[in-house]
């Protein structure tokens, strides 16, 4: 019975938490988004993202057309709640500041199988939307490593509803989803993920006053997606 238990696939919260955050923002945030064709329908693809607002990963999550999975600091997993929601959108840890080779491996664990997985390149929050900052040496390994498809996205207006001090104001959240790309294998990762802020930079530009679909708060559940 304890082999069962442990190969048993955690319960999907994929719906509670989109739901969720869509009902407990809708006073403060509409969320929208431009370019889900460019998302490939199947197979793996590595979203790559700029960072200014916790939130950040929350308006990914609730806009995409594909199911997506995260990252997230170690410390959130020590909470039961938080482990059983973020276990249950196939969400793993993270150890900040050191190389952390289990999250290494599991990104690219669902990478192989498939999957679509976020990063943020830049690691940490940004000030402004309009000045990207320095992506970490190793952004580019995952689509190095497996030839997916890198898909840019640019989150904008999050910082503006949820601050980096917390504060929490009335405002429009935009997912634009640019152009997929691939990075060859024999890539300089350096030089790979400038070009990533690239992408990402020409995905804020090349959409700036364009129409954008809202997403409500009883939008489609993306179907589930298992490793």
């Amino acid at each position: 019975m304890s082999e069962e238990k442990a190969t048993k696939p955690p319960t999907d919260t994929y719906w509670i938490l989109k739901r969720g955050t869509l009902v407990l923002l809708r006073p403060w945030a509409t969320f929208y988004i431009q370019g889900a064709e460019n998302v490939p329908k199947e197979g793996p693809v590595l979203y790559v993202s700029n960072h200014t607002s916790y939130l950040d990963p929350v308006a990914i999550g609730n806009v995409s057309p594909r199911r997506v999975v995260f990252m997230g600091k170690a410390e959130l997993f020590k909470n039961k709640v938080l482990n059983w929601l973020l276990r249950g959108v196939d969400g793993f840890p993270v150890k900040r500041g050191e190389a952390d080779m289990s999250a290494v491996k599991a990104a690219l664990g669902f990478l192989k199988t498939g999957r679509v997985v976020c990063i943020f390149p830049e690691g940490t929050r940004q000030d402004s939307e309009e000045e990207l900052g320095e992506p970490e040496a190793g952004a580019a390994t995952f689509a190095m490593k497996t030839g997916c498809p890198v898909v840019p996205v640019f989150v904008k207006g999050a910082q503006g509803v949820l601050s980096k001090k917390g504060g929490l104001r009335r405002g429009k959240i935009t997912v634009v989803f640019g152009e997929p790309y691939t990075i060859p294998k024999n890539a300089d990762r350096e030089v790979a993920g400038q070009e990533m802020m690239v992408a990402i930079a020409k995905t804020r530009d090349a959409w700036r006053g364009k129409p954008a679909q809202r997403v409500g708060v009883f939008s489609p559940i993306p179907p589930m997606e298992r490793s």
